[in-house]
């Protein structure tokens, strides 16, 4: 018989609720999708693709809003700044996915190289875990939530943004946050926690909700983070499953 794995532990804490105390009911499949490890990429992308314009399939920019005429004004403004030296090192300006009139927004730190490479936030292996975050919430990444981060272009090395950098930024994204008038935003990691609301501590805050402007705000982990501390992902579950809770939704019964 194997010794039983992270994941095997992950599960089991999760359908006893041990620690969290949260409903932990999911279907096995949910649970898989949500925990199972995302293998590292074979080979990095070549150079020339990185170059590529950020388009999504349907040939037009993430978050695309020809509704919204100042959202798309916003976008323009973004993709010319050069408030910081950030600008002279991007690849392409990464302003935001999703949906810019849903009711759930999650704001991340900045874009990493494959953000970079294509102009879409989360698009890397921190990406995919958080597709599969949102998922397992009962949301559509694309239709039902809006992505964005503190800052707008990558840090060299994927460090975080330093504080001119997203001083610089912030006026962008709280635009961004005012245009879209979230339900509720999920802040992924201790950057949006330090430059939202001047606070540190994420292990501390996560799981209680904060207030911007009258929206309520759930700090969690990042995704990165998760993919480092894979037990930690029985606490983030428990954030999101308040963060449902508000909208009146339930993970899928298991069967």
């Amino acid at each position: 018989m194997r010794k039983p794995d992270i994941f095997d532990e992950i599960i089991q804490c999760l359908k006893t609720g041990e620690k969290t105390g949260a409903d932990t009911s999911m279907n096995e499949e949910t649970l898989r999708v949500f925990f199972n490890p995302i293998p590292p990429k074979a080979a990095a992308r070549p150079q020339a693709q990185a170059a590529a314009p950020a388009q999504d399939i349907q040939g037009v920019p993430p978050a695309y809003a020809p509704d919204m005429p100042e959202w798309e004004s916003l976008r323009t403004e973004c993709a010319a700044c050069m408030k910081c030296g950030l600008g002279r090192t991007r690849t392409n300006m990464v302003f935001a996915d999703g949906n810019p009139h849903a009711e759930l927004m999650f704001i991340g730190e900045g874009p990493g190289a494959d953000e970079d490479a294509t102009g879409v936030p989360f698009v890397g292996r921190a990406g995919e875990l958080l597709s599969r975050m949102i998922a397992a919430m009962t949301f559509d990444r694309k239709t039902e939530t809006c992505i964005a981060n503190i800052v707008k272009c990558r840090p060299p090395g994927n460090r975080n943004p330093a504080d001119d950098e997203a001083a610089a930024c912030m006026p962008y994204l709280k635009r961004q946050i005012a245009m879209v008038n979230p339900k509720v935003i999920v802040l992924l990691g201790a950057v949006p926690l330090l430059y939202l609301f001047n606070l540190k501590g994420i292990m501390r805050l996560r799981g209680h909700w904060l207030d911007y402007n009258g929206i309520p705000v759930m700090p969690t982990y990042h995704p990165a983070f998760l993919l480092r501390n894979p037990p930690a992902k029985k606490d983030a579950w428990a954030d999101l499953q308040a963060v449902m809770a508000v909208f009146g939704r339930k993970p899928a019964p298991r069967r």
